[in-house]
């Protein structure tokens, strides 16, 4: 069976760069420029693609790994050889596929629909900032213009739990 390793390209001058997301799995298909991992440093967030076409055998990235130009995120079997064992199986196998793939489809569709309503705007330094407090960024209001998310409204938002959270207790 013939195997590909997909590796982090040329990052620039980063080295051990955090993956803050990783958007594949194993047994999943790709085919050419599918997003992989999302990398941040302290100035931008790059979606890593896939340079072949294949099925993702072995993961060997999670969230939280730090990664530099030339380490491992995955192996990929050879799409020629997906192919020949896909076409063996009988076309009602295929057609049943074929329609939970629609409705995957269409389920991502909503949900990503939903996401785009719920993204804050920030920089990656405070979505890292927040993270590391455990805060999800979208819950956050920004003071910023167009309600930009800063700093200084994360250490708000989590003060303002932290509060709420003793007032809480106090009430009991």
């Amino acid at each position: 069976m013939s195997e590909i390793e997909i590796k982090v390209p040329n990052i620039g001058d980063f080295k051990d760069v955090e993956v803050i997301e990783v958007l594949v799995s194993e047994g999943q298909a790709l085919k050419k420029n599918d997003p992989l991992i999302t990398i941040e440093s302290d100035k931008s967030s790059v979606e890593i693609p896939s340079n072949f076409d294949g099925k993702i055998k072995t993961l060997k990235t999670k969230v939280g790994d730090k990664v530099s130009e030339g380490d491992l995120i995955l192996i990929l079997e050879n799409i020629n050889e997906v192919k020949k064992k896909v076409e063996k199986k009988p076309k009602i196998e295929k057609e049943i596929k074929k329609t939970q793939k629609i409705e995957t489809k269409s389920q991502k569709i909503s949900t990503d629909q939903n996401k785009v309503f719920n993204i804050s705007s920030a920089s990656p330094k405070v979505r890292k900032f927040a993270r590391e407090l455990g805060v999800d960024i979208n819950q956050v209001a920004g003071s910023e213009r167009k309600g930009r998310v800063i700093e200084s409204d994360v250490k708000s938002f989590v003060a303002s739990k932290s509060n709420n959270l003793i007032n809480n207790r106090c009430k009991k």
